[in-house]
């Protein structure tokens, strides 16, 4: 599985082989040996998307947790787990970006099974952190934009944004945004 994703990551899923990955995952390349394992390379891609969206429950649990650290403090733990997310997962990133639209299906997985369900969490942490807040989901959509066209953009760019924005400035900068001067207190438990 991690090999598939890697190689469909870095290759795009289309141009990845079965042999590729039955080399890559230490099988003999064009024996088949996949085939115990997996129906089809889509069965692989399916699983793959399967896994990485049960693999973003700790990013849920940690949203959903109440903190003693001041507002600002805990939405900049929350975006810098957002972009540590992003980078963990990003073959299926590069998957969704690159490949995804020529399979409805999983693309309405991912949008379900991890873009709607991180927008919710997001949007119940805005409620509870900024209570004040005029449009949370709104707002959840603007924050996850950001943090994804970062992390998108430094990753085409070969890990160097093109603006030359280093992550803790850029962290450091959406903080301010999103919490105003004034809110920057601790969470009530």
């Amino acid at each position: 599985m991690t090999a598939a994703m890697d190689l469909f990551g870095r290759q795009g899923y289309h141009a990845t082989t079965i042999a590729q990955i039955e080399a890559a995952a230490g099988l003999s390349a064009g024996a088949g040996g996949l085939y115990r394992h997996f129906k089809s390379k889509r069965a692989l891609l399916t699983e793959g998307l399967a896994r990485q969206a049960s693999a973003g429950q700790g990013l849920m649990d940690d949203l959903a947790l109440a903190s003693p650290l001041s507002r600002r403090e805990r939405f900049l733990a929350v975006a810098r787990a957002g972009l540590a997310r992003l980078e963990q997962e990003r073959d299926v990133n590069r998957l969704l970006l690159r490949d995804l639209a020529a399979f409805p299906d999983l693309l309405d997985f991912v949008r379900e099974n991890e873009l709607r369900r991180v927008h919710v969490a997001v949007t119940a942490f805005l409620e509870r952190e900024l209570p004040a807040t005029e449009d949370p989901p709104a707002l959840a959509a603007v924050i996850m934009a950001a943090v994804s066209h970062y992390w998108i953009m430094a990753d085409v760019f070969g890990g160097n944004h093109p603006h030359e924005v280093d992550t803790e400035r850029f962290l450091s900068a959406l903080v301010r945004l999103v919490v105003p001067e004034g809110q920057d207190v601790p969470t009530e438990t």
